[in-house]
């Protein structure tokens, strides 16, 4: 387990990472630059206890009805199963507009030991060339957007080919974001690159986490040549 930090507090600083917050704690955006709405509701679970918040825009009594749901969740040790509740949530947004599932997947923390990072480079504005085959990366470095550093690349026939940067990041945690070329990928670029983000993040004093989907099934298969250990399963609802 990551030193002095529970399951249930690695996930509160997930959702801390992913969206933004108004006074009454309900999310706003999700947290990125230039990000858009947040989903209107998370749910969250570990196998110590459940964590959901609602978007600050629903309307009266909607919000309540999703608490008293969230909060009837049982705690439990499959963190592969969806909400107990999940249908009679939908059901309950369902009276704002159509309802569905927008994202469903996994948490992982890394371990305590990760390979040491070699091979990768650190993409900063004086190599951004490097990413011209990545054009949103690319974009991303000209527009001086530091909330995605630090970024970590492969650099083979003279372009990065793999790369990890924040997708997400606070001051105390830090989600991984990780693309490979096509044509690149199946040689083990995405696991090199990840671990050389999560040592990079930790040398900030942040904690490195790592989500995706159910059906990325390249995405768990990174998660699981690191040996990163999931602690929770969080689904957002649009």
């Amino acid at each position: 387990m990551t030193k002095g930090q529970s399951d249930l507090e690695l996930l509160e600083m997930q959702i801390e990472a992913l969206f933004t917050h108004d006074d009454h704690g309900r999310v706003v955006t999700v947290n990125e630059p230039d990000g858009g709405p947040a989903p209107r509701f998370f749910f969250g679970r570990t196998r110590e206890g459940n964590l959901w918040r609602v978007r600050h825009d629903l309307p009266d009594g909607i919000p309540r009805r999703l608490e008293s749901l969230a909060s009837r969740d049982p705690v439990h040790n499959d963190l592969e199963a969806p909400p107990r509740n999940l249908d009679a949530m939908l059901a309950v947004l369902a009276k704002d507009g159509e309802a569905r599932v927008g994202h469903f997947g996994p948490a992982y923390r890394f371990p305590d030991h990760l390979p040491a990072p070699t091979g990768v480079t650190r993409i900063t504005a004086a190599n951004a060339h490097l990413l011209r085959r990545m054009p949103a990366y690319l974009d991303d470095v000209k527009r001086g957007l530091d909330a995605y550093e630090p970024r970590l690349a492969v650099i083979e026939d003279g372009v990065a080919v793999a790369i990890c940067n924040s997708a997400r990041l606070t001051n105390r945690v830090a989600e991984a974001d990780v693309e490979t070329l096509e044509g690149y990928r199946g040689r083990g670029y995405a696991p090199v690159v990840v671990a050389a983000w999560a040592q990079a993040i930790r040398a900030t004093g942040r904690t490195p986490l790592y989500s995706t989907s159910w059906d990325n099934l390249a995405s768990q298969a990174v998660a699981r040549k690191l040996g990163l250990i999931q602690y929770g399963t969080d689904v957002s609802l649009w």
